[in-house]
C-alpha cells in the first residue's frame, strides 16, 4: 500500500512537471510570436522592425526632413529590391545628395542609411528603363507581408516604387451609418 502511495505521488509530480513544461513552451511560442508582430514589413524573409521604423522617422525628423512612418515603411520595403538592381547594372551609386543628407544625420542607423540611399536614388532619375523592368518583376516576385497598422501591399502602374500602401483599418471593419 505504501508502495501505491509513493507512485501516486511521483505522477503527481510528473503531470505537474509536464503541465509546468507545456506552460513555459507554449509562454515562449507566445513570445516568439509576439516579436513577430512587431514587424513592420517582412520583405524576402527579411524583417523590417517597428523599432527600425520608429528610429529612422524620428532621425529624419531631426535632421528637419518630416516623411511619417507608412512612408517610410514604403521605401524600406522597396530599397533592398531597388539595390540589388543597380547594384547588377551600375546605374547608381550613393551620389553627392545622399552624402550631404547622411551629413545631417551623424549616428544614422542602417535602416536610416537605407532610406535615404533610396530616396537619394529615386530622386536621381538614373534607373534605365531595363533597371525598372527588372525591379518591377523582383517587386512581383518578392514574398512581402505587412503588418496591418500599416495596410496592405496594393500594386500600382505609376512609380516610383510601383506599389502603394493601402486603408490602414482592415476592410473587414466596417462603418454603419446612423439611420436618422
Amino acid at each position: 500500500m505504501k508502495a501505491w502511495a509513493v507512485r501516486a505521488g511521483t505522477g503527481k509530480r510528473l503531470v505537474a512537471g509536464v503541465l509546468a513544461g507545456g506552460t513555459a513552451i507554449a509562454m515562449l511560442g507566445g513570445c516568439g510570436m509576439g516579436t513577430r508582430q512587431q514587424a513592420a514589413a517582412i520583405v524576402n524573409g527579411h524583417e523590417i522592425s517597428q523599432a527600425d521604423v520608429e528610429q529612422t522617422t524620428t532621425q529624419l525628423k531631426d535632421a528637419k526632413i518630416d516623411f511619417d512612418e507608412k512612408i517610410v515603411v514604403t521605401v524600406l520595403i522597396a530599397a533592398p529590391l531597388l539595390k540589388e538592381v543597380v547594384n547588377a547594372s551600375g546605374s547608381w551609386k550613393p551620389d553627392a545628395v545622399y552624402a550631404n543628407v547622411m551629413h545631417t544625420i551623424p549616428d544614422a542607423t542602417e535602416s536610416t542609411k537605407q532610406f535615404v540611399e533610396t530616396v537619394a536614388l529615386l530622386q536621381s532619375s538614373a534607373m534605365t528603363d531595363q533597371d525598372i523592368a527588372t525591379y518591377r518583376k523582383d517587386l512581383k516576385d518578392a514574398k512581402i507581408t505587412v503588418n496591418p497598422r500599416f495596410g496592405s501591399l496594393e500594386p500600382s502602374n505609376s512609380g516610383p516604387v510601383y506599389f502603394n500602401l493601402g486603408e490602414e483599418t482592415p476592410n473587414w471593419i466596417k462603418s454603419t451609418p446612423v439611420a436618422q
